[in-house]
């Protein structure tokens, strides 16, 4: 399949076959996601490759007990670092410049009063991961594998099942395998409703 091939017939998929990926594919999958870009090109992610059937189904539990989960030959852990407190960064860091642009100082001042710095990171640190994660789907989908983010999760249940360091979170689960049942098609807006040119009106 071709790259927009890939993206039209891409769907999210609850139900896989029992059927392993192959070890050369994913590799190609986790190669992706190693390539996507990232902001100041920090690569901030960890990929975990989930296979043990009691993990999964401790993982399924957290999150909120989605029993499909389990039925993925694979769960990718997406995984951050949280180590860039903004609390914590110079005034002249560009992370801090680039925030108060967006968003605003005020918000960012909000951001730094608030006393639980683990999850200020885990709630800051989103984009980059979701970047990788959006380029591993496509490629697993190029070999015919199917996936499903997973982002009703208890985070820090699954960094403890997951034996992570304090200093990472696992933000999503990605399961990925086989389909096990042939999406219906969906209908999406035209491209006359999503996009403009110039200016709005």
């Amino acid at each position: 399949m071709d790259c927009m091939d890939v993206i039209r017939t891409r769907r999210s998929i609850r139900q896989y076959r029992p059927d392993a990926i192959p070890d050369d594919i994913l590799s190609q999958i986790l190669e992706a996601g190693r390539l996507a870009p990232s902001t100041m090109h920090w690569q901030p992610w960890y990929f975990g490759v989930v296979r043990d059937p009691e993990l999964k189904q401790e993982l399924t539990l957290a999150a909120g007990n989605q029993e499909w989960i389990v039925t993925a030959p694979i769960v990718m852990a997406m995984c951050v670092p949280l180590v860039r407190d903004l609390k914590t960064l110079p005034e002249d860091d560009p992370w801090i410049a680039c925030n108060n642009l967006r968003f605003g100082s005020d918000l960012v001042d909000h951001l730094n009063a608030f006393s639980d710095r683990r999850a200020m990171m885990k709630y800051a640190d989103t984009a980059d991961i979701f970047i990788a994660g959006q380029q591993m789907v496509l490629a697993a989908e190029s070999f015919g594998i199917s996936s499903c983010w997973i982002g009703y999760l208890n985070i820090d249940r699954a960094s403890r099942l997951l034996k992570l360091p304090d200093d990472i979170a696992c933000l999503y689960l990605l399961p990925m395998g086989y389909p096990a049942v042939d999406p219906d098609p969906i209908e999406r807006k035209s491209i006359d409703e999503v996009v403009f040119y110039d200016t709005w009106s």
